[in-house]
């Protein structure tokens, strides 16, 4: 906390730039989003089979931590093939298992589009066609989706239509020659600068991750019947992505520079009823994994997790099903589908109870190795360890107001304890606003 101010102190339009390339270098950065990928891509492992996704993770980060352009890595996730224990990306095919459930995840991760609703008839709301969500499936029917992702000479799916065989197709566009693997070509299409869906699902996810909703919600439903709320937007940034290289620091610098993005969450009589419109900051609850090592980075107590090494965080977890009661209660995604309820789910009456009563913070705050013992025994003053937690926790020091607030309250250790129970229940705390 006390390196932020220092580092924002000055100009701020350069010193905010220089804080930011500094974070965007960070390894906490690099955890962070390697954490939004992996949950994007639902990487987990299989089962009594950990060691492929664990190789998928370990490349998730490697990408991340280089800034690959992310048309690249979307390329080697779709042209994926080898064992799968060796070659981190030829885990994108055993997420789920089937032609048809490739389709269905391939559409909604990388095109931001829901082609299910294509299965069994057109799509009611949207272009989409059986042929397409046939055509889609068939592109992936050979291939062998075991620990050795390969293609196979042979291979198909049914389309219900007409009884006989799909043919491979690029959806909504044109029918594919199946002599050889057709990824090739999706990726090709895909992958273009012009093509409507790729950029424009990714830039709207990071939006919602940063802003707190998406341009387009949900942010797996880009449809021309669910608009945009600010298509000029949405149109603009999926170009200057595109036009970046596909950089996606550079597409995070330029929304946290934004005046939407660094606007208050305090609202007015005028506009405390808007959720769309960006007239004030949305408060966004803090997923279950960054809420956990929030409390353990405050409290200075850090959570078990089963057999791995002490001190590992919760957004390291390659594996999401890692026994977690803490991790659960606060409403973590399994990733066994698309993680985009967490938030909703975080906002339970379980975790509110769990925050209330639970282990989770109580047994961290009374810890005799935790940063509130640690302090008194070096000597602090109770308003130094005031000042303190408010960094942490907050990353601020408290106001005037606050300061003499919690003076004429704070008269012994259990007292103290309580305000720490107090500032970790706060909602500027438990949410990113």
């Amino acid at each position: 906390p006390a390196d932020v101010e220092l580092k924002l102190k000055g100009d701020p339009a350069s010193a905010l730039e220089t804080y930011l390339d500094d974070l965007l270098a960070s390894d906490a950065f690099v955890e962070y989003w390697t954490f939004q990928l992996a949950k994007l891509l639902r990487v987990q492992a299989q089962p009594n089979d950990a060691t492929g996704a664990h190789a998928f993770h370990a490349w998730l980060r490697q990408q991340v931590r280089s800034n690959r352009p992310l048309d690249e890595v979307a390329q080697a996730l779709l042209v994926a093939e080898g064992d799968t224990h060796v070659h981190g990306p030829a885990n994108f095919y055993r997420v789920v298992a089937g032609p048809r459930q490739q389709a269905e995840y391939v559409s909604e991760v990388l095109m931001g589009v829901r082609l299910r609703c294509a299965n069994c008839h057109n799509h009611p709301l949207d272009r989409w066609t059986q042929d397409d969500y046939h055509g889609l499936s068939a592109i992936f029917a050979r291939l062998q989706q075991d620990r050795v992702i390969r293609v196979r000479t042979q291979g198909e799916v049914t389309h219900p239509g007409t009884g006989e065989a799909a043919q491979a197709r690029i959806p909504g566009l044109r029918f594919l020659d199946q002599s050889e693997d057709a990824r090739a070509a999706l990726a090709s299409w895909l992958l273009e600068d012009e093509n409507p869906y790729f950029a424009r699902a990714f830039v709207n996810r990071v939006w919602q991750s940063l802003l707190g909703r998406g341009l387009v919600e949900p942010v797996d439903d880009l449809r021309d019947t669910n608009p945009a709320t600010h298509p000029q937007l949405l149109d603009r940034l999926a170009r200057h992505f595109v036009d970046s290289g596909y950089d996606v620091q550079q597409l995070i610098k330029l929304i946290v520079q934004s005046a939407t993005y660094q606007r208050s969450c305090q609202s007015t009589e005028l506009n405390v009823a808007d959720d769309r419109f960006y007239s004030h900051g949305l408060r966004k609850p803090l997923e279950a994994e960054v809420l956990a090592d929030s409390i353990c980075d405050v409290t200075g107590v850090p959570e078990s997790y089963g057999e791995l090494p002490p001190g590992t965080r919760a957004i390291q977890l390659v594996d999401p099903r890692v026994p977690s009661t803490a991790l659960d209660i606060l409403g973590r995604c399994k990733r066994d589908a698309p993680c985009t309820a967490a938030a909703s789910q975080a906002n339970g009456l379980a975790q509110k109870l769990h925050l209330l009563n639970g282990d989770l913070i109580n047994a961290k705050i009374t810890s005799q190795q935790g940063r509130l013992r640690r302090a008194l025994r070096e000597g602090q003053s109770y308003p130094e360890v005031i000042v303190e937690f408010y960094r942490h926790a907050l990353s601020r020091p408290p106001t005037a107001a606050e300061l003499r607030y919690w003076k004429r309250r704070v008269e012994s250790a259990e007292a103290l304890e309580d305000f720490a129970w107090a500032l970790l229940n706060c909602e500027e705390f438990r949410t990113n606003h």
